[in-house]
């Protein structure tokens, strides 16, 4: 079974899951190991199974084959020439004017040509040459409203727009502007696109309308295609952790698989609710006013240098026809960062854009650590102290569990003599050893699982911190100490060789960590003595813990070493304060006050039940 769940996974994190578990069965003094390696077992195996984080691998190219069908293109059509018969062909030429609209959060670029998004700027950010950060631009993304006319596909990206808005916008607070291009054909057909603004926000919300132009049952249909900028210091994990997030009308959530190397297609057929362009820290996404009708996306690898993903939206709108003259509808764009407080405001199930973790993982994430991490935020700017004060709040909230676990630990290793004789004594008979061990806990009134049930409690803390750290848009960029990103491996020597799992450079958060996990681990073999391959196995972890998180983010690393100095203090506190001999004077007094027949009794009902088994079988 130990061998099994060492081996059960290739990525890093489930390696590193994996020393963790066998690491707290081996460390702790209690003899019922078999008992508490299932309970762990079974947790673990149940968590991967239903979420199972993702790491990049190595991205292979997929072609891309252009196609003019309106349910979504991968690639632009130019239907210039298609338009040259049509009433559009006087929006062919024309001259392209750029309106600049700029709030505290975002300066956004917007084109008279297609009448679209142009470039979109998130101000309070930068990028990792510490440069504006730029979300998209004309070279990374194009994106325009299609529609069916007598059988030809209208791209409005090819076509001249009007305006009578202002070439700068800059908005406070309070202020917002709506900007209306508008493309009349004949005096009875127009279309019109518009673009609302306000001070604070990173949503643009977008109106449409076709006049004259589509016949009934006709679906025009927003069309986008973005190369994902790499935007982090560390693009192998921000290539890893970008995708295509969706949700449906019906609240279902799901996304393209961030791991795959090759072309990524989903069709949809329901209604949409909305559609982002997940990166690591940041998203591009459209929400629909009510629903798109039906939706088709794609994603592949990078393509070319500094783009990490590239994607491919076509969604259907669904149109509110007044007559059959006149469609219109509406949606929204968000362009922001990853945090959840953001993304919460913007619709039912948006902030799903940041990964939490599997369910009971995602609850801890937050209802604790992302309200506690918020707070601490608020009152402080280093978020190494932020970091040290959430591991100190922590480890103190789950105090009473570390003290209960102690005391049954202490009563174990107590009783560890007058166990080894039982086993001794009927070391050929399993069956009637395990008897014995269960009426002497009985007679003692020990629970021999009040050891380990403290520990599996805390351990969605343990993975709610491996989807916390790394998706923590506050640690990017963050400095502390010698780290210059806490978002990031702190690398401080690099190597001119790549080792297996380690990468190619040392980061000295992760020794750091190793060499507290080692304190600990003396500390625990002094106080319970191992031998053999227990009290080997016990010094491997913490050098497979090196290799497992010396690509993780340096904010992790150094949680978990501030972490392993806290535990080491406070068993040595919690051990200054009990008193072992009292514990073992309040056991034989329980055990002489107990009732010998009530251990026969117990022990006869459970020699009887195992009897009866035994008849049954055969």
């Amino acid at each position: 079974m130990v061998s099994t769940i060492i081996v059960s996974a290739n990525n890093s994190i489930s390696i590193g899951l994996n020393f963790y578990l066998l690491y707290l069965f081996y460390m702790v003094p209690d003899k019922n190991k078999f008992v508490r390696l299932c309970l762990i077992s079974v947790g673990f195996l149940v968590y991967f199974y239903f979420f199972k984080p993702k790491l990049e691998t190595k991205p292979v190219v997929a072609p891309v084959v252009a196609t003019n069908q309106t349910t979504g293109p991968l690639a632009l059509v130019d239907t210039t020439k298609q338009m040259m018969d049509t009433p559009f062909s006087v929006a062919l030429q024309g001259k392209e004017k750029y309106i600049t609209v700029e709030n505290a959060l975002l300066k956004v670029i917007l084109s008279t040509k297609g009448g679209i998004i142009k470039k979109v700027i998130l101000k309070q950010y930068k990028d990792q040459h510490g440069a504006e950060l730029v979300l998209l631009d004309e070279k990374s993304s194009n994106m325009g409203f299609c529609f069916p006319y007598q059988n030809l596909r209208i791209d409005t990206k090819a076509l001249y727009f009007q305006t009578q808005a202002s070439s700068t916008y800059k908005l406070k607070e309070s202020q917002a502007v709506k900007i209306v291009f508008r493309l009349a054909l004949t005096p009875s057909q127009y279309v019109e696109q518009s673009f609302a603004f306000t001070g604070d926000s990173y949503q643009i919300n977008y109106a449409w309308q076709a006049v004259g132009i589509l016949d009934t049952g006709q679906h025009p249909f927003f069309s986008w295609n973005m190369d994902m900028k790499n935007l982090e210091a560390d693009h192998k994990a921000d290539a890893s952790r970008s995708t295509v997030h969706y949700a449906l009308l019906d609240n279902t959530f799901d996304k393209l698989k961030e791991s795959s190397t090759e072309l990524e297609t989903k069709k949809i057929e329901v209604p949409v609710k909305w559609v982002s362009i997940k990166q690591r820290f940041f998203s591009s996404a459209i929400i629909a006013g009510d629903a798109f009708a039906r939706g088709k996306l794609h994603m592949q690898p990078a393509q070319s240098p500094g783009v990490t993903k590239s994607a491919h939206l076509s969604l259907a709108l669904s149109t509110e026809q007044d007559d059959q003259a006149k469609c219109n509808g509406t949606f929204t764009f968000f362009f922001g960062p990853n945090d959840y407080k953001v993304l919460k405001k913007v619709t039912k199930g948006f902030e799903q854009n940041l990964p939490l973790g599997w369910t009971i993982v995602k609850w801890v994430n937050k209802g604790l650590i992302i309200p506690l991490f918020s707070f601490l935020e608020k009152h402080f700017s280093n978020y190494g102290l932020i970091i040290f004060l959430l591991v100190l709040i922590i480890k103190l909230l789950l105090a009473p569990l570390s003290y209960k676990s102690f005391i049954s630990m202490a009563k174990m290793q107590i009783l560890k003599p007058e166990l080894d004789k039982i086993k001794e004594k009927y070391k050929n008979d399993l069956q009637k050893a395990q008897l014995e061990q269960v009426a002497f806990y009985r007679e003692l009134g020990i629970n021999p699982l009040s050891g380990c049930m403290p520990i599996l409690l805390q351990m969605p803390i343990l993975l709610a911190m491996f989807n916390f750290f790394p998706h923590a848009i506050a640690l990017r960029q963050a400095s502390f100490l010698w780290a210059h990103d806490l978002s990031t491996y702190d690398s401080i020597m690099q190597l001119p060789f790549t080792i297996p799992v380690y990468g190619n450079h040392v980061s000295l958060f992760t020794l750091l960590m190793v060499l507290s996990t080692i304190l600990y681990t003396q500390s625990s073999n002094q106080s319970s003595p191992k031998e053999g391959p227990m009290k080997l196995l016990s010094y491997i972890m913490p050098f497979a813990f090196m290799f497992v998180l010396n690509t993780f983010p340096a904010g992790l690393s150094f949680y978990y070493c501030i972490s392993n100095v806290m535990t080491f203090l406070q068993q040595k506190l919690i051990s200054y304060w009990v008193n072992t001999d009292s514990i073992k004077e309040k056991l034989i007094a329980r055990q002489k006050s107990s009732s010998q027949s009530t251990k026969l009794s117990f022990q006869s009902r459970i020699t009887a039940a195992i009897e009866a088994n035994n008849k049954k079988k055969k």
